[in-house]
């Protein structure tokens, strides 16, 4: 399924005006939380590559645990249970990662088709 396709099934109405975000974020990445001491390189590049994307514009300090999650979540790799796959879909959307979640908020990125 294309980024086209997606767009189309978010619940925004047609012809609906949305939003449309910066290509990264200009603010500091935070500090990733205690637990992250045990991190690897790529969680730790994974935690500011996602807090320097355009969807972080609309975060706030209180989906650092959430990105945390995400990123940890994300590193077991094939390894993940059903359950765990289920949470990386959710947190996905609830930070609006997928192209559906940040359409039916009304948000788009440059070059999406309107």
């Amino acid at each position: 399924m294309s980024n086209t396709d997606n767009l189309r099934r978010g619940r925004s109405r047609p012809g609906a005006q949305r939003t449309t975000l910066p290509d990264g974020c200009a603010f500091p990445v935070p500090l990733p939380p205690a637990r992250a001491e045990s991190w690897t390189d790529d969680q730790i590049s994974r935690w500011a590559s996602l807090w320097k994307g355009p969807s972080a514009n609309l975060w706030d300090d209180a989906c650092t645990g959430m990105v945390a999650l995400l990123v940890e979540l994300e590193a077991l790799g094939t390894n993940v249970n059903a359950a765990q796959l289920t949470e990386v879909r959710r947190i996905s959307e609830t930070l609006l990662l997928t192209p559906g979640s940040l359409s039916a908020a009304g948000y788009a990125l440059a070059g999406w088709p309107t």
